[in-house]
């Protein structure tokens, strides 16, 4: 997005929607002007916050829709679905015999101890689930045909029932698509307006659970995504917008309108993944390759390893768990993600006192309606957020620049009645005892994300953002023994500016299952040379040029008898030929020394999924350098008193407004820097200082 490339004075708008507020940046194309702005949720309709957040921006810029180049959004809103399960009717056609997959899942419990563990129940009930006659070997022969009379009968029912979308998931379809294809068609022909979802295009993958699990849940969302992404695209037209909306991946890329109503399925972490894009964009900017991205909001609190520069990925993903700390409490969907630990813990996470008389925060949130007891809203729970605000750190006259006033006599009251007197300590410690306990929640996560990646939290920098992030970033960072701290200009916006940070892209995968031993190399190429095409076409309708377009190609290898694979970068396309199986073996047992400290170079190696990511160019964003002033007086805007554990108590501490900050300018703890959408909280000993772009760098003693 340099200014030589785009027309001046042209906007690209990237927009947040959160569980409690809604996030927007334009971005001046010509000059690299950031314009921010942030609103509560409409958790009933999300399109409504949009909406009224770009017309407040462009009537506060003076400019119009047709002014916008660019709109990219990330939502909740399909994550919101399944774990609310506010999805449509849904249907499953499967093979004979196999209608009860999604309730054997993988036969293990998450819990080896729970007398009474409990799974989520399927999306599909059972009644909904109905085999149809056919069959499919291991290889992809047909050993029964596909009687397609029966599926009309068995798809009729399922409408008949009032089924909106209907999922098919047939045995080893990943090998042999064309029994689901011919599925699809005929319920398209018949019904066309039931949403289709068939498991060879949204996850041909092997492994029947997650396979099926993800096709279910791609169609249980889909109807929702397509009306909701249809209205929003129509209504920013409307006002004047003339390009196609693009949507926020969960793997970090962008995709467009049609893809996404495609495959809905691949956008439910598209909000958190926006996070981790913008920590590694300004990681680069400032030559910081290693960085703990810790994204706290008023609902959830995040964290994602950055290493090198590249978030950290994933190949699976589960949502709606029963136990927010437990794999395989919740629904697994087999996309490609930016691998996240999500905390129960934002602005909005509800203390209360445990039957055991603990004192408990989240996971439960007040999210924006009501919200938190402060925002006068009607919110009765004591939440993070008045806990903040009674110890000093956050100013009831200037949240979000003076757009809401907090009640700090209200959130004094719930906290002295539902946590204080019930407890028998002062309002003092019980506020101070909400943010103890939601800092702990937080850190436990991250040493457990940070220790599945084998990596050290001391050698990284913690990269703060979200409305909330900054004001616990000092804390989080001192538990895990981190010395540095970056909070970037627009924190609490922050990752609306990921998303104008990605290029776009897509990510194809297809299994395919082949000893090393024996491998015809071209058949191999053949499947890449599949998935590029695919990719090709997906970005062609995103408007990318076809030489514009790159790829990256990685093959899932394990050693044969293994129950799990590892995931090996080879190089397929633009080749003049093809790997070679030495050639694999060697890069297989190069991955998995690194990953392991040894690799066993006479165990026999097979092959289980081919990978292709597609992408556009990266995008090029040039920021403005702030002016170099170092004096921080004219930027103090008084004092107040806030709670400092390392002066045991309140301290009177200094207020300095961000904006006036500029570059060179450095300061010492403590002290308390506003900026409207979020709030930097640094105690005493810490030094701080600015950048060229205005980002603050705190030094931890």
């Amino acid at each position: 997005m340099t200014s030589a490339a785009n027309p001046q004075g042209k906007l690209a708008f990237g927009i947040d929607i959160g569980g409690t507020f809604t996030d927007f940046v334009a971005l001046d194309l010509s000059t690299g002007a950031l314009h921010k702005f942030k609103r509560l949720t409409t958790p009933q309709d999300p399109a409504e916050a949009v909406l009224d957040g770009v017309a407040h921006l462009l009537e506060r810029l003076g400019r119009d829709g047709s002014e916008i180049d660019l709109v990219i959004h990330g939502t909740t809103l399909i994550t919101n679905a399944l774990i609310e399960r506010k999805g449509v009717k849904t249907g499953l056609l499967t093979t004979d015999g196999f209608r009860d997959v999604l309730e054997i899942r993988t036969e293990m419990r998450y819990d080896g101890y729970d007398l009474n563990i409990e799974f989520p129940e399927p999306l599909v009930p059972r009644p909904l689930r109905l085999g149809v006659r056919e069959r499919l070997d291991k290889d992809g022969e047909v050993v029964t045909p596909l009687d397609e009379d029966h599926v009309r009968q068995l798809a009729s029912q399922l409408v008949a029932e009032g089924a909106r979308a209907i999922a098919v998931t047939y045995l080893h379809s990943f090998k042999n698509p064309l029994h689901e294809q011919r599925t699809r068609d005929i319920v398209r022909e018949q019904w066309p307006d039931v949403s289709v979802s068939v498991s060879s295009e949204v996850a041909p993958e092997i492994r029947e659970y997650p396979r099926t699990s993800t096709t279910v849940a791609n169609a249980y969302v889909q109807p929702i995504a397509e009306r909701y992404l249809s209205r929003l695209e129509t209504a920013l037209q409307d006002s004047g917008y003339r390009r196609q909306l693009f949507l926020m991946l969960s793997s970090g890329g962008i995709t467009g309108v049609e893809t996404a109503s495609n495959f809905p399925i691949r956008l439910v972490e598209s909000g958190p993944a926006a996070g981790a894009m913008v920590a590694a964009f300004f990681g680069q900017l400032m030559g910081i390759p290693d960085v703990l991205a810790f994204d706290m909001g008023g609902t959830t609190a995040k964290g994602c390893l950055i290493t090198g520069g590249t978030p950290s990925k994933a190949r699976e993903f589960e949502v709606a768990r029963l136990d927010r700390g437990k794999m395989g409490s919740g629904i697994p969907v087999q996309i490609p993600v930016i691998d996240l630990i999500e905390i129960g813990a934002g602005g909005g996470s509800v203390a209360h006192i445990s039957h055991l008389g603990l004192l408990n925060v989240g996971p439960h949130s007040a999210g924006a309606e009501p919200g938190p007891a402060c925002y006068g809203r009607g919110g009765d729970q004591p939440t993070v957020t008045d806990a903040n605000l009674l110890l000093g750190y956050l100013d009831p006259n200037f949240f979000l620049g003076g757009n809401m006033t907090l009640d700090r006599c209200r959130a004094e009251e719930v906290i002295r009645q539902r946590i204080a007197e019930p407890l028998g300590i002062s309002v003092t410690e019980a506020a101070k005892g909400i943010v103890d306990v939601v800092n702990e929640n937080m850190v436990s996560a991250a040493k457990v994300h940070v220790a599945e990646q084998g990596a050290d939290p001391s050698q990284y920098t913690l990269m703060a953002f979200g409305g909330a992030g900054p004001v616990h970033a000092q804390a989080i960072a001192k538990a895990l023994k981190i010395r540095k701290i970056v909070c970037p200009r627009g924190a609490g916006v922050a990752s609306a500016l990921g998303f104008l940070s990605s290029p776009v892209s897509f990510e194809y995968a297809k299994s395919y299952l082949h000893p090393l031993n024996g491998l015809d190399d071209d058949a191999l190429a053949a499947v890449f040379e599949e998935l590029a095409a695919q990719g090709r076409e997906t970005l062609d309708k995103a408007g990318m040029p076809a030489d514009s377009v790159t790829y990256q190609t990685s093959l899932d290898m394990r050693h044969i008898g293994q129950g799990h694979e590892i995931t090996v970068p080879v190089e397929f396309i633009g080749r003049a030929t093809a790997p070679s199986a030495e050639e694999l073996k060697a890069a297989f047992l190069t991955s998995y020394a690194d990953l392991y400290g040894h690799a066993h170079a006479d165990v026999p190696i097979e092959l289980m999924t081919c990978r292709l990511v597609a992408s556009g160019p990266q995008p090029e964003i040039d920021l403005p350098v702030a002016a170099r002033d170092g004096d921080t007086e004219r930027a103090r805007k008084g004092s107040r008193k806030a709670y400092f554990d390392s002066a045991g108590g309140y301290v009177d501490t200094p207020v300095f407004d961000r904006e006036l900050l500029l570059a060179d300018a450095r300061l010492e703890g403590p002290a308390i820097i506003e900026e409207i959408e979020s709030t930097m909280i640094v105690p005493p000993g810490a030094v701080v200082s600015i950048d060229r772009l205005q980002n603050l760098i705190v030094e931890l003693q």
